[in-house]
């Protein structure tokens, strides 16, 4: 992949706890636009309504798409993945599902979090669910992800599934993506991410979705309860359930930034009450207080160099790994990776590149003091980790324990053990690292706020090629080179770091890079 220049023409993602170390820089949607009660329009026929026995009351679809992704309508699924499901023997299916939310309070302190939650009132709610499925029931492995969608950037983000669509393709895993927050759904009506919901970008198609009680919960209260009732709806067995012949026994909780922190307070809070999940992968973040031990569901976290030098490492946030828990750190990866910002709208991975674009538009330029983001590919060690929770539900057999990266003060900001070429010490080391050709790391900033979605700049991290110099230094020849990338994939497949379907990545690049 090659280097990325330092302005970026992309909205992005940001965690809470990243926006309280940029405070001022750019503000955070708070607020959403009420919709009308009813039932949800169809834009094209007239899907069925039924209800399915689990979960929501009320489920319509599949809700058909008159256009297709891109056309000016919008009347199609918003974020449809270019994954080529039909070769795959997948399709994408959007449904609307409704029925009435318990409430849960959305920021509970860490000693809040201790006990399980108390509810705080109900709201009725209509929104949408996308789901990637095996189209032959025959295919599904009897697994799914529910991936919380990120709303960061004013919009949902699959994010799961743009590091691992291609993973849960390969293993017949079906992926639920889950839009249960204000910001995704409504919208929110100011700051630099204003009117990007679901509701202002086709209020043809989704004008009749909510998720505030008609402008009266804006608190995503209702958030914990939805999330609830997809699961128990992708577990369904009633006749009326479109989700049924999937079989779905196991459903994993999956997100990653804003997301994982909501995951957080899920798994310490809710998940007490039903135990309706059977795993929680918590990617680039979770709540102030981690995953708690008696919660009894296990669980694993992935945080990049960048996370921890944010703020992820500090000893409120560091834990010890359990028999229900495991964190593994990526160094130099970044919290927006470069894979995700790439300009090819073919490609699935591209949430806040192309596929953004799509939807929206180019975006101005940022402006980081580096370049940026950071080429680890870390999508490699979240297939690893999904595969890992997956046998650590299903046959009890526990995902190795990581060294984490060096740190010498946990900051926020961290200061990390670094070799002589500025790489980071510790944590799971892919080629990108172990055998570099180039800085990575997770550390930049915005060199200036004339675009306030700069402040973002500190997601990206950064990549330097090498000099001719300093490669010789590392290197004899491409020979040499290629044998340490093999030498280290090897490694990383033996302590199941890197899958061995994953690893020829990196050996089949090491093949074409001349050093």
């Amino acid at each position: 992949m090659a280097a990325l220049g330092t302005r970026r023409r992309r909205r992005t993602l940001i965690a809470p706890m990243a926006v309280a170390l940029v405070a001022g820089l750019a503000a955070a949607p708070t607020t959403a636009s009420a919709a009308p009660a009813g039932v949800p329009h169809a834009p094209a026929g007239t899907p069925p309504t039924t209800s399915p026995g689990a979960g929501p009351a009320k489920i319509t679809g599949p809700v058909p798409s008159a256009a297709k992704p891109g056309d000016p309508s919008h009347d199609y699924v918003f974020y449809s993945t270019p994954y080529d499901l039909k070769k795959a023997g997948y399709e994408e299916q959007e449904f609307f599902i409704s029925g009435t939310a318990t409430r849960y309070n959305p920021n509970p302190t860490a000693d809040e979090q201790k006990q399980p939650a108390t509810a705080i009132g109900t709201a009725p709610y209509t929104t949408r669910i996308v789901v990637r499925r095996p189209v032959r029931p025959s295919k599904s492995a009897g697994t799914a992800v529910v991936d919380w969608q990120n709303v960061t950037a004013g919009h949902d983000i699959d994010t799961e599934w743009g590091t691992s669509g291609d993973y849960f393709v390969r293993h017949g895993w079906t992926w639920i993506g889950a839009s249960v927050q204000h910001v995704g759904v409504n919208g929110a009506t100011s700051g630099a991410t204003a009117n990007l919901g679901l509701r202002q970008w086709s209020p043809k198609r989704y004008g009749a979705l909510d998720v505030t009680a008609g402008g009266t919960v804006l608190d995503d209260s209702q958030s914990f309860d939805i999330f609830t009732q997809i699961a128990e709806l992708a577990k369904g067995r009633g006749r009326q359930n479109p989700l049924a012949d999937l079989g779905i026994s196991e459903v994993y909780a999956g997100g990653a930034s804003q997301s994982g922190r909501y995951l957080g307070i899920y798994y310490n809070t809710v998940q007490p009450l039903r135990h309706v999940y059977d795993g929680f992968l918590f990617a680039l973040s979770d709540s102030s207080l981690p995953p708690r031990d008696g919660v009894g569901t296990k669980a694993m976290r992935v945080f990049t160099e960048n996370d921890i030098y944010r703020g992820s490492g500090v000893p409120s946030q560091t834990v010890p790994d359990t028999s229900t828990l495991r964190t593994w750190e990526i160094a130099g990866a970044s919290h927006v990776p470069a894979y995700a910002t790439g300009t090819d709208a073919g490609d699935f991975r591209t949430t806040l590149g192309a596929i953004q674009d799509r939807e929206f538009g180019p975006a101005p330029p940022t402006d980081c003091t580096n370049p940026g983001p950071s080429q680890v590919e870390s999508w490699t060690v979240f297939h690893a980790a999904y595969d890992a929770l997956d046998r650590w539900v299903r046959d009890d057999v526990a995902p190795r324990t990581a060294q984490p990266l060096a740190i010498i003060d946990p900051g926020p900001p961290a200061n990390l053990a670094r070799d002589a070429n500025g790489i980071a010490l510790g944590g799971i080391r892919l080629p990108d690292v172990e055998v570099p050709v180039g800085l990575n790391d997770g550390i930049n900033s915005p060199a200036s706020l004339d675009n306030p979605l700069s402040s973002f700049c500190v997601l990206y991290g950064t990549h330097r090629d090498f000099t001719a110099a300093q490669l010789g230094t590392l290197y004899y020849s491409d020979s040499d080179y290629r044998r340490q990338v093999d030498d280290d994939v090897r490694l990383l497949e033996d302590q199941h770091f890197v899958l061995p379907e994953d690893g020829h990545v990196f050996t089949d690049a090491a093949r074409h890079r001349h050093v």
